[in-house]
C-alpha cells in the first residue's frame, strides 16, 4: 500500500508483458514513477490497475502518459479514470491530465502507394486522439455508469476530475504519418510541475504514429520509458545520461514459435520484425545512450514460459557492459537513493 511519507524517486512495474495476449504471469505494460508522494503512470495495460494499488494511492496520481494507442497500452485506461473518480477514501485529489498521441491527419502507411492500399482496406475508418479517447470513455463507454452514479451518489461530472490532452509534435520536426513517422528530432517538453519535467520524442513503431518514448526528470534523477519501438536513434538521444532506462524487448523466434502457420502469422511477423527491439540489440542502445541502469520490460513473447528471460538479460548485459534486469510485475527500482517500497526492491541489483 502507499506510504504518504514517501520521499525520493522510485519506479514500479505495474505490468511487464507485451502484446494483446492474456497472460497468467504478467499484466499488460504499465509503469508508475513516484516522486515525493506524487505518481505518474505511463501506459495502462491489461491488469495493471490491480498492481497500481499495491504501491500507490489514487490521491497521489498526478498524470497519465500514453506512448501510443495500441490496445495493449490502453486496455485499463478507463479503469484508471473511473475507479479514481470520487470514491470515498479512494479518490483523485486533483484533476488528472491524460497526455498522449493526437489524431493523425491520415492513417499511417509506409509510402504513398501503400497509403492508397491502406485507405482502400480501412474503408473510411478514422483514428482518434487522446482527448477523443478520454471523452469517449467518459461520455459513451461508461456513460450509463457515470449518469447513475451522479444521480444516485451525488458525484460531480467526471470531466471536472479528468482531462485528455493531445501531445502536439513540434512543427520543426516535420513529422508525417506517411513520409516521416519518426524523423530525427530533439526531445520536447510535454508536462511540468514542481516535481518533474516530462519530455517526449517520436520512436519507430512501424505504422503506429505518433508513437512516443517519455523521459521524467526530477531532483533525484531521470527515468526513460521507451514505449514500443524498433531500435531508435531518437530513443538514444532522449535517454542520454539517464539514470534508468526501461526498454521493451523481444525474442522474435520465440514469439513466432507460439503462432500457428498461415497468412495471419506472416503479417504479424513483418509487424514484429519492424516494430520491436530484439534482445541482441537493446544492450547496445543502452550503452550508446550512456544510461546508468537497464531494465527490460514489455516482454515479447508474453505467453508464460515462452521467453528465455535469462538469455535476454545475459546477451543485453554483455553488450551494455553492466547488469541488466528483466522486470517482473510489482518490481520496484529506486533512483537517487534507497526508498522503502513494497515488492521486489532491486535497487541493489540493477546496474550492479
Amino acid at each position: 500500500m502507499s506510504d504518504n511519507q514517501h520521499q525520493g524517486m522510485s519506479v514500479h512495474a505495474l505490468g511487464t508483458g507485451g502484446g494483446p495476449i492474456v497472460s497468467g504471469t504478467r499484466a499488460g505494460t504499465s509503469t508508475a514513477i513516484r516522486v515525493d508522494g506524487a505518481t505518474y503512470v505511463i501506459d495502462c495495460g491489461m491488469g495493471s490497475i490491480r498492481n497500481y494499488r499495491s504501491s500507490c494511492a489514487w490521491g497521489e496520481l498526478r498524470g497519465i502518459f500514453l506512448t501510443h494507442h495500441h490496445s495493449d497500452h490502453v486496455y485499463d485506461l478507463g479503469s484508471f479514470l473511473v475507479t479514481g473518480w470520487q470514491v470515498p477514501g479512494e479518490s483523485f485529489s486533483r484533476r488528472i491530465p491524460v497526455h498522449g498521441p493526437g489524431r493523425p491527419p491520415r492513417i499511417p502507411a509506409e509510402n504513398e502507394a501503400h497509403a492508397r492500399q491502406v485507405d482502400a482496406r480501412t474503408a473510411g475508418r478514422t483514428m482518434a486522439g487522446t482527448k477523443d479517447m478520454v471523452d469517449a470513455l467518459l461520455d459513451q463507454v461508461f456513460a450509463s455508469d457515470i449518469a447513475i452514479r451522479m444521480a444516485d451518489e451525488g458525484r460531480n461530472d467526471p470531466h471536472e476530475w479528468v482531462s485528455g490532452h493531445d501531445i502536439e509534435i513540434p512543427s520543426a520536426a516535420g513529422a508525417d504519418p506517411v513520409q516521416a513517422r519518426h524523423p530525427r528530432m530533439e526531445p520536447f517538453e510535454v508536462y511540468r510541475d514542481e516535481l518533474v519535467t516530462v519530455s517526449a520524442i517520436l520512436v519507430d513503431h512501424r505504422l503506429c504514429f505518433p508513437a512516443f518514448a517519455f523521459r521524467l526528470d526530477s531532483a533525484y534523477g531521470s527515468v526513460v520509458v521507451s514505449g514500443d519501438t524498433a531500435p531508435s536513434e531518437n530513443l538514444v538521444l532522449l535517454a542520454q545520461g539517464a539514470d534508468l532506462l526501461l526498454h521493451e524487448v523481444m525474442d522474435l523466434d520465440a514469439i513466432l514459435a507460439t503462432l500457428p502457420e498461415g497468412p495471419a502469422r506472416a503479417g504479424i511477423e513483418v509487424h514484429l520484425r519492424e516494430s520491436h527491439t530484439p534482445y541482441d540489440r537493446v544492450g547496445r542502445l543502452a550503452r550508446d545512450a550512456g544510461v546508468g541502469r537497464l531494465v527490460l520490460h514489455h516482454i515479447v513473447p508474453n505467453t508464460p514460459g515462452a521467453a528465455d528471460t535469462g538469455r535476454m538479460a545475459a546477451v543485453a548485459a554483455a553488450d551494455f557492459g553492466g547488469s541488466v534486469v528483466v522486470a517482473e510485475d510489482n518490481d520496484c527500482f529506486t533512483v537517487g537513493g534507497p526508498v522503502p517500497v513494497a515488492g521486489r526492491d532491486l535497487a541493489g541489483v540493477v546496474g550492479a
